[in-house]
């Protein structure tokens, strides 16, 4: 891809993708002691996932839809089961 990619391009970070940055590094965070993960490599290619499209999105960099869709998923079912109540 050329620098005239709309990937290539910086934009200003809105109030949404710097509240969903943080929402992904904490999400990423907190995978690291959690025991609901039996294989550590795993959880941690999980965190890695979500921890490079926090930086991404916090940077000002677009995801592609389908990519940012699917860490949406996966970030509201960690959550869920990570949810101690």
């Amino acid at each position: 891809m050329g620098a005239d990619s709309r990937y290539d391009r910086i934009r200003p970070v809105g109030d949404r993708e710097a509240a969903e940055a943080r929402a992904l590094h904490t999400i990423a965070e907190l995978l690291d002691d959690w025991s609901g993960i039996s294989s550590r490599s795993v959880a941690l290619q999980l965190a890695g996932v979500l921890q490079a499209t926090a930086v991404e999105l916090g940077n000002g960099r677009p995801v592609p839809v389908g990519v940012r869709r699917a860490i949406r998923g996966l970030a509201d079912a960690l959550r869920q089961e990570l949810d101690p109540r």
